[in-house]
């Protein structure tokens, strides 16, 4: 019980809390040894077979209270260790009381308990008879509030609005929000649309929470999250505290999968690591002058619904700085749709963005919404738009003027309402003398243009971003002891960063892997220093300065990075300490 309040009452945490619903000893032994935070027995997981779900799992072969008892005594807890354990309760069961189920389970030492299986899978005139009999939600309410009073932590698994208000006024310590049955989908595309509707769905059950006068502990469970990509897009989009799943951890070989599946999901963090600077989510990590001007010109834009284009080399993180105005913006609670212009053939391109009707070509086997009805009442975020054709510049253009699609194959107008967000590496405005740009969607897209500044313009938060990879490499990789050595520092100092802040990351990658040592020597990795001239951090906007006080607030950002050591703020800001002094004279 202690662990499962660490759980509940920690607040700020840096990385997930990730349950697994384990349906047998074997899968919990392998959980508990990768970490997991939480064991869950749901007789769903009975079931189970060879790492996928049944429909059986929903069907009544048996007291599902009694199946959960079986999971928990001769299954689970001999192999849980001191893991809190989560037993899954049927409000309604006929046969015994709830109370000496409680009993029962205070007993064999479960931490938690959670309405399950949930009436909310049930729909139709069933649900609406077994409401009428007394054994909907409000009894699930009322069986978590007996709950607590025991001593459980509480918790609410909720497919639907209503119940989650209901699970709130019963004073839950956390609620479990189901994002979709649990399945594995092989098509990108399709995934990634599944993925933007969780990541939609998620907000707008956590649009309900933060109107509570009190945040109960939140966490997704099921749906098509298979990968660490999958969830680290849900953290990145919401402000859920955790993933919770059964199948997706049972994958053959079962070691292997549960082990690499649990240390993936803990290595993705929450939140960088005490950095004021960085960006919760986003893993914007900086705390140069650059940086802070940059986080500070997001938060100014981002409530007001204008149009925006960020400019940046590639791997500076463009669509972070997307995603953060869309976070910060008034639509935060509606979904953020991300298309990559340049990966998208004149063929596909209108049932891409338009969508199309059953039948509308061949192998159009199923309707299906495009970008732009997807992210309708959200934010659309059009990457390397300057890679986008002619037609594709044509048909854009339509759809920002009219506000409205026709999917492929249809007739009928549908009204959109989106706000755009795009992101090139390339020059725009040289696209556009050159005629490989339409001038008037340049206009469109651009009511506020923001900089992407490339890595060797901020060159002093190699550390912290360093810090930052390291940290989740550690867990991902299992060796909690890497560290980077001055040698290595000084070479990631000089690399002139092409690649900018992504290939930072796979040059650590690649040192982790390849070197046995616990202190990364980058032996592997050789710095390219162009015309042997590195860079300061703040050359690009010293002498940039259009004020007095701009000058004097890079001085004293200077200093204070320096510790007020003079020699140290000089050689960063790129001049002479007689010059550092005479500024600092007349500032």
């Amino acid at each position: 019980m202690d662990r499962m309040r660490i759980l509940l009452e920690q607040e700020n945490r840096r990385y997930p809390i990730i349950g697994v619903a384990a349906g047998s000893g074997q899968v919990t032994l392998y959980a508990v040894e990768a970490g997991a935070d939480l064991i869950m027995a749901l007789n769903a997981g009975v079931y189970r077979n060879l790492g996928a779900g049944s429909l059986a799992a929903f069907m009544p072969y048996g007291n599902a209270n009694e199946q959960t008892f079986k999971l928990i005594e001769h299954e689970i807890l001999p192999r849980s260790h001191d893991v809190p354990i989560m037993a899954g309760i049927l409000a309604g069961d006929p046969t015994c009381k709830l109370s000496l189920i409680l009993k029962r389970l205070k007993k064999v030492g479960v931490a938690a308990v959670v309405n399950w299986p949930a009436v909310g899978f049930i729909d139709g005139r069933f649900r609406k008879l077994i409401e009428l009999e007394g054994l909907g939600v409000d009894l699930e309410a009322r069986m978590l509030v007996e709950a607590k009073k025991m001593g459980f932590a509480s918790f609410g698994f909720a497919l639907e609005e209503e119940a989650i208000h209901k699970f709130i006024r019963a004073g839950v310590d956390g609620l479990i929000l189901d994002i979709g049955l649990t399945r594995k989908v092989d098509d990108i595309f399709q995934k990634r649309d599944l993925l933007e509707q969780s990541i939609a769905s998620t907000n707008k059950m956590l649009a309900i929470v933060k109107k509570a006068d009190r945040k109960p502990l939140c966490l997704a469970f099921g749906g098509v999250i298979t990968t660490r990509e999958d969830l680290e897009l849900l953290f990145r989009h919401t402000d859920i505290d955790g993933f919770a799943g059964g199948s997706v951890f049972e994958r053959f070989p079962v070691y292997n999968a549960i082990t690499s599946m649990v240390y993936n999901l803990k290595s993705i963090q929450l939140r960088p690591p005490d950095y004021e600077l960085a960006y919760e989510r986003t893993k914007m990590v900086g705390k140069s002058l650059i940086m802070e001007e940059l986080f500070k010109f997001i938060a100014k834009i981002a409530p007001y619904d204008v149009n925006v284009y960020i400019e940046g080399e590639s791997g500076t993180g463009k669509e972070l700085v997307a995603t953060q105005i869309h976070r910060l913006s008034t639509r935060s609670e509606q979904p953020f749709v991300a298309v990559n212009c340049g990966a998208i053939p004149d063929s596909l391109l209108e049932g891409e963005l338009f969508g199309h009707e059953k039948g509308a070509f061949t192998n159009a086997d199923h309707r299906r919404l495009g970008k732009l009805e997807l992210a309708n009442n959200g934010t659309l975020f059009l990457d390397e738009i300057g890679d986008l054709s002619k037609k594709g510049q044509v048909a854009l253009l339509r759809v920002i003027e009219q506000r409205e699609v026709t999917r492929v194959g249809g007739n009928e107008s549908i009204p959109i309402n989106v706000r755009l967000v795009a992101a090139s590496n390339r020059n725009l405005s040289k696209l556009v003398k050159e005629g490989r740009f339409r001038e008037d969607l340049y206009y469109r897209i651009n009511n506020i243009i923001l900089y992407a500044p490339p890595l060797r313009d901020h060159r002093d938060d190699i550390t912290l971003l360093v810090d930052f990879f390291i940290s989740r490499l550690r867990i991902q990789l299992n060796r909690p002891e890497i560290q980077v050595s001055a040698t290595f520092y000084k070479k990631l100092y000089e690399h002139n960063w092409p690649g900018n802040v992504r290939e930072l990351e796979h040059v650590l990658c690649k040192a982790a892997l390849l070197e046995d040592s616990p202190v990364l020597e980058g032996g592997y990795f050789i710095p390219n220093v162009q015309n042997g001239n590195m860079p300061t951090p703040y050359q690009h906007t010293l002498f940039r300065a259009e004020s007095q006080e701009s000058r004097e607030s890079i001085l004293r950002h200077a200093m204070e990075n320096a510790n007020g050591n003079k020699s140290r703020a000089a050689k960063a800001l790129g001049i002479s300490r007689k010059t550092l002094y005479n500024w600092l004279n007349h500032t």
